[in-house]
Formats: structure tokens, C-alpha cells, sequence
């Protein structure tokens, strides 16, 4: 009898476990994130949280930048949807207003909306006060340059790193090379189209490029101010031949190795290169960062990061608990400071790891009291900006339309654009 019992009692604690291993919820994570690093760090996070709560489980599923908008969308669609992704803030914002990504505004408490900067949270809202996403990661674009170079060339660069409009122009030419048969050999500086300096620019002439109307409606409108910054930007290239057409499509890691080797004196890109300068180089190259300072105000972009949830998953209140764990102060410190970019929110930023002299994260932690997420807050931004403005500014760097009529059919196939979308 007493066997039975304990037979009984055997069969009674497996049929328990059994039903809680059927009730434990299992969360689809879709992050972009690839730096080693990071996604060690990354993974360490989820293991953390999926060995506190056996009953809410997480699966980490990795997809490269260069992919995850086709993979989300075609998951949206398809109705495969993960339960939680993360993304860049304008893109949490369109799939919110698209539908498919949930309004997050009931599970987010007093504390989480306070330590995050509206500035940041205006990026991923609608007009409703609908909030797709919650902000996590940020950078300064910043200008890196080759001190030897620099020296040699007889540049002496402000102890504050901050150069104006003139004297990045400046420092671009006298860096820029040539062999006898007027070949570039180093070329003053690299600015990759897609990483916006250009926008920087823009803001930083108080320009405007998109505007938007009274009645909610958005118009390519570019003015006076805007014009002066792009064709700033267009003349390194145009005129004064310090910077290749190399900006329009470039290889990351062929950049690197150019600025290794001295074949570009100066580039700009996102404060978390310093990881891959160090890396490639070995301690071997001496480099610092410069910063751009605007003719009205100082801007750099800041390219904010998301987490979001799907409108879609069946868990969202459980998929909300995990994203309130990854997204607060200490993770957001960790994922941060193992991908070499900054936290949004205020008490993991104070942390004295990003303002340490080591690997100059003081330099750019100095420059995001002007991070400004520059891209235009308005639906379908990318399918504008790659379909109808950046064509037109190819031909003029390739040589092949002078600016003024550049600007001319970008305003007209701009707006063609914008009607299409119903956004005019």
C-alpha cells in the first residue's frame, strides 16, 4: 500500500510538471545586435531572465541589420510575427503606424517614462501618443582622424574637438594627396551619404528639406539654409575634390582598412567604430574624433535603437515583463557598453564607464547634449529618402546633374512621393 502510495504520488508530481512545462509561455526576440561582444552580452541577459522565470521562456533569434526589415515584414504578413524585436526608433514607429507593432503606453510605469528624454521618446510616438517602441541605445556621429596625418599636415585641432563648417573644409583639403600623376593618394575626408552627416548639416543651418503643414500634411520644401548645407556637403566632393564618390556605396570594412593604411586622413561614422579602430589597428594607429560645429546650432546624429513588441503576439503581457527587464538601467548599461554606443536612459548614462578616459569614451560622451535623431518624423521617411532624394544627390556627386537641378527634380518626385502615400 504504502508502494502505491508512493507510485501514486511519483505519477502526481510528473502530470504537475508536465502541465507547467505546457503552461510555460515561450517568447520569439528578434535583435540585429552581431558585434561578439554584444551578443554575449545579449545572450547573457536572456539567460538570466529566462533562469529567473521558467514559466516565461525567451528564444533569441539573431538576423543581420542589412535584413531584419525584410524578415520582420515578410513575418508580419505572414502573421509569423516575432513576439518582441528590436529595431532603429523610426522603424518601431512606422511598423506601430503600419499595425504591427502594439502601443506600449499601459505597460510602461511612471519610473521607465521618466528616465528616458521626450526627446527620445518622441521618436517612437505617433500623433496619438501611441509609443511603439522603448528607446535603449544611442551614439554621437562623430568625425574620426589620423593624428599623424593631422600633425603633418600642420593641424593643430581645438582642445574641445569642435571644428566649424570652415575649418573641417580646411583640414580636407590640406590632408587631401596627390601622387605626381594627380592621383589621390589620401583623400581628406570620408563621409559616407548613408550615415547622414549631411543631415547633421542641415539642422545644424536650422534648414528645412521636409516640412509639415498645419493640416498634418508633409511637403518637400527645401530652403535657402538646407540648400547651403547640402551643397556644403556636395562641393568636398565636386569642387573641392577632397572626398571620393566612394561616399554613395562603400565597404565597412574596406573603410577601416583605408583609414588604417592613410588612404582617408578623416571619417565620419557612429561613436561605436572606436571598437573595430582598436581591433584592426591594435593599438598601432593614434586617433581622435572631431565634432562639427553648426553656423546656428550644434547637432549630431544620436540614430536611436527600439524595442518593440508585436501586435500580433499572443503574449504581450509577458512579452512587456521581458522587455521592461532588457531595457533597464543596468542591461541597458551592459548591452551599451559592450557595443560601444550610449544608453538613453538618464541613470544607466550617469554611470562612470561612459565618461572614462579609456578608449576616449569621455570625447564622445561630451557631445550628446547635441544628439538629435535628424531624420524627419514622418511615415515612410526611408522610402522617401532612397527612392526620390538620394538619386538625385548621386548625380551630382557622380558629375552628372549640377545641384540646383538636382534639388529641383528631388522636390518634384519628392512630392509626387508624398501624395502616393497620402501623406499630402
Amino acid at each position: 500500500m504504502r508502494r502505491s502510495v508512493q507510485v501514486l504520488g511519483g505519477v502526481a508530481a510528473i502530470l504537475i510538471l508536465a502541465a507547467a512545462a505546457t503552461s510555460a509561455v515561450t517568447l520569439q526576440f528578434v535583435t540585429p545586435v552581431w558585434q561578439s561582444d554584444t551578443v554575449d552580452v545579449m545572450d547573457e541577459i536572456v539567460a538570466e531572465w529566462n533562469a529567473a522565470h521558467p514559466d516565461i521562456q525567451v528564444e533569441v533569434i539573431s538576423i543581420a541589420w542589412e535584413n531584419i526589415d525584410d524578415f520582420l515584414l515578410t513575418s508580419f504578413q505572414g502573421g509569423a510575427a516575432p513576439d518582441v524585436f528590436h529595431e532603429d526608433s523610426v522603424v518601431s514607429y512606422e511598423y506601430g503606424v503600419m499595425g504591427y507593432a502594439e502601443p506600449l503606453n499601459k505597460y510602461l510605469d511612471a519610473a521607465t517614462l521618466a528616465d528616458i528624454p521626450e526627446k527620445n521618446w518622441a521618436g517612437v510616438k505617433d500623433d496619438s501618443g501611441n509609443i511603439y517602441g522603448v528607446p535603449f541605445l544611442q551614439e554621437t556621429l562623430v568625425i574620426f582622424y589620423n593624428k599623424a596625418l593631422l600633425a603633418a599636415a600642420g593641424i593643430v585641432p581645438p582642445a574641445d574637438g569642435m571644428v566649424t563648417w570652415a575649418e573641417l573644409r580646411d583640414y580636407a583639403i590640406r590632408l587631401t594627396t596627390r601622387n605626381a600623376a594627380g592621383q589621390v593618394t589620401t583623400w581628406g575626408l570620408m563621409a559616407p551619404f548613408e550615415q547622414r552627416l549631411w543631415w547633421c548639416l542641415v539642422d545644424q543651418n536650422e534648414g528645412n528639406v521636409l516640412v509639415r503643414h498645419d493640416d498634418g500634411t508633409w511637403h518637400v520644401e527645401i530652403d535657402d539654409a538646407a540648400r547651403e548645407a547640402i551643397e556644403y556637403y556636395m562641393n568636398l566632393a565636386t569642387v573641392d575634390g577632397v572626398m571620393p564618390t566612394e561616399v554613395l556605396s562603400y565597404d565597412f570594412t574596406g573603410l577601416l582598412q583605408g583609414f588604417k593604411t592613410g588612404k582617408y586622413a578623416m571619417f565620419s561614422f557612429g561613436c561605436w567604430v572606436r571598437s573595430w579602430i582598436e581591433r584592426l589597428t591594435k593599438n598601432q594607429l593614434d586617433w581622435g574624433m572631431l565634432q562639427v560645429k553648426g553656423p546656428k546650432r550644434n547637432v549630431t546624429e544620436t540614430d536611436p535603437q527600439a524595442i518593440s513588441i508585436s501586435s500580433g503576439s499572443k503574449h504581450k503581457a509577458e512579452a512587456a515583463q521581458f522587455v521592461a527587464f532588457l531595457t533597464n538601467t543596468e542591461n541597458q548599461a551592459r548591452l551599451a557598453k559592450a557595443d560601444w554606443l550610449f544608453p538613453v536612459r538618464q541613470s544607466a548614462l550617469a554611470r562612470p564607464e561612459f565618461q572614462t578616459t579609456e578608449d576616449q569614451w569621455d570625447v564622445a560622451y561630451q557631445w550628446l547634449a547635441f544628439a538629435e535623431d535628424v531624420k524627419p518624423h514622418m511615415f515612410g521617411f526611408f522610402g522617401w529618402e532612397w527612392q526620390t532624394f538620394i538619386p538625385q544627390m548621386e548625380l551630382v556627386i557622380l558629375g552628372k546633374s549640377d545641384l540646383t537641378t538636382a534639388l529641383e527634380a528631388a522636390t518634384e518626385r519628392g512630392n509626387e512621393f508624398l501624395r502616393r502615400m497620402g501623406l499630402q
